[in-house]
């Protein structure tokens, strides 16, 4: 089981990515929130976007625009790039909510995958 600090890192790692101009671009106007659910340990954070800029915040909104919850080991999988995050999605143990168009933004984080 990953714990708390493990998987705030793996998000400011994310968060940093917005670091490149080029990716940061891609963020351009698109202020939204992502809620991440570790049902496994109890913990709720945020991964805020805010014009090419994004901030990880321990806390909860239920109303965020989109949200994901995922067990804690196989988020720091996917975050390391060990677990193909569309083979979970495909097997259901992936459970993301939101629109696709701003699911489908989020890819980028994932390119750690090989």
């Amino acid at each position: 089981m990953a714990t708390a600090e493990e998987l705030k890192q793996a998000l400011e790692k994310w968060a940093r990515k917005l670091d490149d101009p080029e990716i940061a671009e891609e963020f351009e106007d698109f202020n939204k929130a992502m809620q991440f659910i570790f049902p496994d340990i109890g913990y709720k954070v945020q991964l805020i976007f805010r014009d090419k800029e994004a901030s990880v915040e321990e806390s909860f909104n239920e109303n965020a625009e989109m949200s994901l919850e995922v067990e804690s080991d196989l988020f720091l999988g996917i975050s390391t790039g060990e677990i193909d995050p569309m083979e979970a999605f495909m097997d259901g143990t992936l459970k993301p909510k939101g629109t696709m168009s701003d699911l489908e933004r989020l890819e980028i984080f994932m390119d750690d995958y090989d």
